[in-house]
């Protein structure tokens, strides 16, 4: 078994990953730029729980020089619960607590390389931040400084906040700094308590890269205030190229136009406040190709916060692929502005400056009413012709045309009728029209619900209709993947691994495994050849006629791997279409030409049919053949039949 190592990123990981940075930055000195996440969500911090049977910490434990080698470690966030929705990565306990102290660390070459400073942080329910032993930020708590045993407001959950600290750039030196929490309850003992800090350094998102084509590309970034917008870029670190938008905004968006196809660009952004001038490290991404080979990572239900996110997140940031694609419920429990970027773009932000990531949405990303508004705000994805929106949309890249579709679930979420997946729909015309145009060998579709699924949602009939919602939806799609030669279907929404036997070419493939909760198996799917409750993504790579997929679980172990061929072996079905005619069905692909064989028994021998249809050359991805049972074109005593693939047609 093929195996990667991968594990949670560490401090030094994150500084080797801002010289790497540094490194490739031309034009400007290395002391002018800086890592846009100073602690980023995920990063190693020390903490100290102050309990009953405990003391405090000793005196001094918010300057930079305090020994906190005696701490407990854990990564960002912390939580003191061990029920959904409130779990993070590191868990705290549930002592008689008093409070908890939390410091992080993170080293500068240079402080003035930091115009803005931003502290980002989810937190239940009251706190005091230090940096270099400085109070920069407070909330809900009184006192100079609070006592260990202080009593915080209440605030809820999720709904985080970012705190402008600008004025306090000048606590920052070279070297080591040190962002050290007090964390309060709402009562004594202090058993509700979560946080979710995030240190960043001049953008609070990004910059990030979104809908990259073959001659275009997106870069995405926020700042704390309003600023101008500009994107330097080239095809070497010299850059050489820009582009500049004077407005002052804090959502910045640059499409570079005019790119060569399958390129290597490298990119920086700035933006700039009066006298203050924010610079990017330079990052660079690759144009999508017009044929070819490609390599692509799948995985969705991710989410959480928890360990597992952080876990999976590292070990799809070590594939070496073209584009990532998300199968949908990107954040739980809802999608929101309050924790897109903790359970999102923070944690997928090292790949996401130089990936391009797609997304379809799931169920768990249209629950609140502003979670569908948050998800095409935040992600600048294809559109499509017919709605002009990106809920459904496809792109070629290589040799593959990947579709992806909105069907977060059969769910009717308000709102979304002219775009939901159904017979005669907008979005099923589309689709047809779509798959038939594409002239890519390849044709692959992204979609949050699953065709066949082997856990609890199995029985769901979420449109109340009395069928089990996989069961239409297999009714409605199988049909037309088969048709227009679709050789491979992802799905999430079941958070779990589940591979299944293909359907006349059709491979269905769930990974729900990105980070949430996992689901067992309740009742196996005739067709399911492996079942996995693990945490995963997909590293897939197209070559030549062959789609290799490997299974790679948290840990970087490959636990499944199989070959899906451009054009299956012929899957053969037979149907009485009237009295004396049956009807021969197979998948096919164009202009491969076909033989069929008879025999009397299932043992043979078998013999080639004495058909004028035959050999048939196909010219669609179904091949039909009707054969009368009362005269010519079927061979006598004939009972049992197969599909004989020849050689291309010249």
């Amino acid at each position: 078994m093929k195996t990667r190592t991968c594990c949670a990123r560490s401090v030094w990981d994150w500084l080797a990953a801002g010289l790497v940075w540094i490194a490739l930055t031309a034009g400007v000195t290395a002391a002018e730029v800086v890592e846009p996440q100073l602690l980023p969500v995920g990063a190693p911090w020390r903490f100290y729980v102050v309990t009953d049977d405990s003391p405090p910490p000793a005196a001094g434990w918010l300057e930079r020089e305090f020994d906190d080698s005696a701490w407990s470690n854990g990564l960002s966030g912390f939580s003191t619960y061990t029920a959904e929705p409130s779990i993070e990565a590191t868990y705290l306990g549930r002592t008689t607590m008093r409070s908890a102290c939390f410091r992080g660390g993170f080293s500068l070459a240079d402080p003035s390389a930091v115009q803005w400073l931003v502290l980002r942080v989810d937190y239940v329910s009251g706190f005091v931040a230090w940096l270099n032993g400085r109070e920069i930020a407070r909330r809900g708590v009184a006192g100079e400084p609070p006592p260990f045993d202080a009593v915080a407001s209440g605030h809820a959950r999720q709904a985080t906040e970012e705190l402008d600290v600008s004025a306090h750039r000048d606590a920052l030196v070279a070297g080591t700094n040190v962002l050290a929490i007090h964390l309060f309850g709402s009562a004594q003992p202090a058993y509700g308590l979560v946080l979710v800090p995030e240190l960043c350094a001049n953008f609070t998102r990004g910059p990030y890269l979104q809908n990259v084509g073959k001659e275009t590309a997106s870069i995405l970034w926020r700042t704390p205030l309003p600023a101008t917008t500009v994107v330097e870029y080239g095809a070497t670190p010299a850059l050489g190229q820009s582009v500049e938008d004077p407005t002052p905004a804090t959502n910045h968006v640059v499409t570079l136009t005019g790119l060569a196809p399958d390129t290597e660009c490298y990119y920086r952004v700035r933006s700039r406040a009066g006298a203050q001038e924010a610079v990017s490290p330079i990052s660079r991404f690759r144009t999508l190709r017009t044929s070819g080979d490609l390599a692509f990572a799948v995985f969705g239900d991710s989410g959480s916060g928890w360990m597992s996110q952080l876990q999976v997140a590292s070990c799809l940031s070590t594939a070496a692929v073209d584009l990532v694609l998300h199968t949908g419920d990107i954040t739980y429990p809802t999608l929101n502005r309050g924790i897109v970027d903790t359970r999102c773009l923070s944690v997928y932000a090292n790949q996401m400056r130089h990936t391009p990531f797609f997304f379809t949405p799931g169920n768990h990303d249209l629950y609140a009413p502003d979670t569908l508004a948050t998800y095409l705000e935040t992600f600048l994805l294809p559109t499509n012709p017919v709605t002009g929106t990106t809920h459904f949309y496809s792109f070629d890249h290589g040799d593959a045309h990947f579709v992806s579709l909105f069907v977060p679930t059969l769910t009717p979420f308000a709102g979304t009728d002219p775009y939901v997946l159904r017979p005669g729909s907008p979005q099923m015309q589309w689709l047809t029209n779509d798959l038939a145009a594409t002239t890519r060998p390849w044709r692959i579709l992204l979609l949050h619900m699953p065709l066949f699924d082997s856990t609890g949602h199995q029985t769901d009939d979420l449109n109340d209709n009395g069928v089990a919602d996989r069961l239409e939806l297999r009714e409605w799609l199988l049909p037309v993947a088969k048709r227009f030669g679709v050789q491979a279907i992802f799905s999430g929404h079941a958070h779990c691994f589940e591979r299944f036997a293909p359907v006349e070419g059709v491979h269905c493939i769930v990974t729900g495994g990105g980070g949430y909760t996992l689901y067992g198996l309740v009742q196996r799917e005739p067709l399911s050849q492996r079942f996995e409750p693990r945490f995963h993504h997909l590293a897939a790579r197209i070559s030549g006629d062959a789609l290799q997929v490997q299974a790679v679980d948290r840990y970087g172990a490959v636990f499944d791997s199989f070959t899906i061929p451009r054009v299956s072996p012929p899957t053969l079905g037979a149907a009485l279409v009237g009295p004396q005619t049956l009807r021969l069905r197979w998948n096919a692909a164009p202009h491969v030409r076909y033989q069929v064989e008879a025999a009397a028994t299932a043992g043979g021998p078998f013999s080639t049919l004495d058909h004028p249809a035959l050999p048939l050359t196909a010219d669609d991805y179904q091949a039909q053949l009707d054969l009368d049972l009362g005269g010519t074109g079927a061979a006598p005593g004939a009972a049992f039949f197969r599909v004989r693939v020849l050689v291309p047609a010249p």
